[in-house]
C-alpha cells in the first residue's frame, strides 16, 4: 500500500505529500492552555487556594502567557482554518459528480460538464479563496460553450468540501494535481489540450501548478487564464491576519513556519517564496482579466503579476467587474472568448 501512495505522487512536482505525522507528545500551547485552565478551576472551586501567596503568583505570571496564547490562536486559526459561509450550490444538471483521492489520501468530491461538440479538450476551474464551484458556476458554463469538458470542485475547507482544519495552499495544490490525474479515466481518454482558469486564490493555484506541470497534462497544457489573480502568499496573510503590523514581527513568521514544517515535514516552500517569481513562472500563454476595482486583493498583487509576468502575458483591467465570481460581465467573456479561439485556432 504504501508504495502504491508513493507511485501515485512520485511524479508530481507542484506541492508536498507526505501525511502529517501524529505527535507522540501534546504541543507546548496545549500544556499551556491545560496549566492555566486548572489554576483557574482551583481559583474557582477550592477557596483557600486563594489564601495562598502563590496562587496569585501563578496567576499574575499566567497573565502575559494567556495573551500569548490568545494570539497564537488567532494567527493560526486565520491562516489554518477556513472561515464558515453559506453554501452556493450549482444548479446545473449536466454536471457530473465524480470522486477522487486527494492529499493523504483523503476522499474528495468534483464534477465535470462534457462537451457538447465530443471535444477532447479540457478546461480546469479554481475558485478563489472563501468561494466555491456555485459562486463561478456561470464562467464553466460559459466556458462550455466554446466547446470543452470542464472540470471543477468546492476546493478543501470550502463549499461542500472537507478539511476545513490544518487547511493549507499546499495541499490544496496537491489536491488539485491528483484531481488532474484523474481526469483521463473520467473521460476515458487522454485529453489533447488542457487550459487551467484561476479567480483569485485560484489563480495563485494555477501559477503553481502550471509552472510544475506534471504527468500527462505536462505535454497538453496550452495556456492559462488569470482572473484578478493572488500572486503573493505574504501579501494575503498580512491583510488577514488581526492588525496589519503584526505581519512585521518574526514571532508570527515564527509561528507560520513552524505549524507549515509540522503539517508538512517535506515541506518545499517557504514564506519569503511563497510568491511570484519565486512560486513559478508558467512557460505557456496566459491571459489576466483584472478588476479595475479590486475591492478584496486591493493593487499589490496585481503590481507585483505586472513586474514579473507583463512582458509574457496578455493583460486586461476591465473597470466594470468586480473582484468577486458571483458576478460576471459580458466584457471578460468578449475578451475570454476571443484569447480562447486564437488558442484552439
Amino acid at each position: 500500500m504504501n508504495n502504491l501512495k508513493h507511485s501515485r505522487t512520485a511524479r508530481l512536482k507542484a506541492a508536498v505529500y507526505q501525511k502529517t505525522p501524529k505527535p507522540l507528545l501534546p504541543s507546548k500551547p496545549k500544556v499551556l492552555t491545560a496549566l492555566i485552565l486548572i489554576q483557574l478551576m482551583m481559583l474557582s472551586i477550592f477557596p483557600i487556594w486563594r489564601t495562598y501567596r502563590i496562587s496569585w503568583v501563578l496567576f499574575g505570571a499566567s497573565i502575559p502567557i494567556a495573551g500569548w496564547l490568545f494570539m497564537r490562536w488567532r494567527i493560526y486559526s486565520s491562516v489554518f482554518i477556513t472561515p464558515s459561509r453559506e453554501l452556493t450550490n450549482i444548479t446545473d444538471v449536466r454536471w457530473k459528480p465524480f470522486t477522487f483521492l486527494g492529499w493523504g489520501e483523503e476522499k474528495l468530491n468534483a464534477h465535470f460538464l462534457a462537451s457538447e461538440n465530443n471535444s477532447k479538450d479540457v478546461i480546469l476551474y479554481l475558485h478563489g479563496y472563501n468561494s466555491s464551484l456555485g459562486r463561478g458556476e456561470s464562467r464553466c458554463q460559459h466556458m462550455n460553450t466554446l466547446g470543452p469538458n470542464i472540470f471543477s470542485l468546492d476546493q478543501r475547507g470550502f463549499g461542500e468540501q472537507k478539511g476545513k482544519y490544518e487547511w493549507t495552499i499546499l495541499k490544496v495544490i496537491a489536491d488539485i494535481e491528483l484531481l488532474l490525474e484523474k481526469i483521463p479515466s473520467v473521460l476515458g481518454y487522454i485529453p489533447e489540450n488542457l487550459w487551467i482558469y484561476g479567480h483569485s486564490m485560484g489563480g495563485f493555484l494555477t501559477i503553481r501548478l502550471s509552472s510544475h506541470s506534471s504527468g500527462w497534462w505536462d505535454k497538453v497544457l496550452r495556456g492559462i487564464i488569470l482572473e484578478s489573480p493572488a500572486t503573493s502568499f505574504p501579501l494575503v496573510i498580512e491583510k488577514k491576519l488581526p492588525g496589519r503590523a503584526v505581519i512585521a514581527n518574526s514571532w508570527v513568521r515564527h509561528i507560520l513556519r513552524r505549524e507549515y514544517q509540522r503539517i508538512h515535514p517535506d515541506l518545499n516552500v517557504g514564506y519569503a517564496n511563497a510568491q511570484i517569481p519565486f512560486w513559478g513562472v508558467p512557460n505557456v500563454p496566459i491571459l489576466v482579466i483584472q478588476a479595475g476595482n479590486d475591492e478584496t486583493l486591493g493593487n499589490d498583487h496585481f503590481e507585483l503579476l505586472k513586474k514579473h509576468y507583463e512582458d509574457i502575458s496578455e493583460i486586461f483591467v476591465l473597470d466594470s467587474m468586480p473582484h468577486t465570481s458571483s458576478i460576471d460581465t459580458i466584457e471578460r467573456r468578449k475578451i475570454l472568448e476571443k484569447w480562447f479561439l486564437k488558442q484552439i485556432n
